[in-house]
């Protein structure tokens, strides 16, 4: 059993609230997370911030027994579990999904082009990319810790996890981008690494180990510690993007489906 640590649980709590306040403004009520898995954390559970305001969301590839932490907030009968062979050649309808994402993947999908045309394809109004920020600055000192510990780098294209070569990508192929900007900014840096390295000496798949989370007990009784309240204030200070990038963990950009 892994306990996902406090980085994790505030990362979860910050999205979350993207998700939320997104999915209320515009009207969201069809999710498709395609893949649902999980970037070393609990898979299944990243699409909880539109846990209230959608009425379905369909999860791709991921592990059904954490239907669990979607019964503790009340939302289970609002998620459908799909099994694809391939995502870059899906089962889905044409424009079928109100807002289509996909949570730190792309980097290491084997064809990100086909990956963003084909949530594209299935979208009919957005498309969203939520990617590991390579401007903070734990970043390479992560790539870093791969090399001088000789673990390859599993994380993909590091392409991907910049938020002005993402825009550009989902600009190519023909999405208008409506938001792009930084989620997950505590004052400490991201990933160092060193967890990364131990679950990867573990040698276990990601998506299928057993995984504790206190996040969503949280959020069913909507009561979270001071210090993720504290740490969220800070996060939300206006500043400028540059410096802001510093301290994010994870960059998103959210683009329009033109009709």
């Amino acid at each position: 059993m892994e306990k996902e640590v406090f980085g994790v649980i505030y990362e979860r709590f910050s999205v979350g609230r993207k998700l939320s306040s997104f999915g209320v403004k515009h009207d969201i009520k069809t999710v498709l997370e395609m893949p649902a898995h999980g970037a070393k954390a609990m898979p299944s559970i990243y699409s909880l911030g539109f846990g209230m305001c959608a009425q379905k969301i369909t999860l791709v590839n991921g592990n059904p027994k954490y239907i669990s932490e979607w019964k503790k907030i009340g939302a289970a009968h609002k998620i459908e579990w799909v099994h694809e062979d391939d995502i870059l050649q899906s089962s889905f309808q044409d424009k079928s999904y109100d807002f289509v994402w996909n949570f730190a993947y792309l980097p290491a999908c084997p064809d990100p082009d086909k990956l963003i045309e084909e949530m594209k394809r299935i979208s009919k109004k957005y498309v969203a990319v939520f990617s590991v920020n390579a401007g903070n600055i734990g970043f390479p000192v992560h790539r870093l810790v791969h090399k001088k510990t000789g673990i390859p780098w599993t994380h993909g294209d590091i392409r991907y996890n910049k938020r002005g070569f993402i825009r550009k990508r989902l600009e190519e192929h023909g999405l208008t981008i409506v938001e792009t900007g930084f989620v997950d900014c505590p004052v400490w840096p991201d990933s160092l690494g060193f967890r990364d390295v131990r679950l990867h000496r573990m040698n276990v798949d990601f998506n299928t180990m057993d995984w504790e989370t206190p996040y969503t007990q949280m959020l069913a009784q909507n009561r979270f510690p001071l210090w993720i309240k504290l740490v969220y204030l800070v996060e939300k200070l206006p500043m400028p993007k540059k410096i802001k990038s510093i301290h994010s963990h994870i960059n998103y950009t959210i683009a329009k489906v033109e009709k």
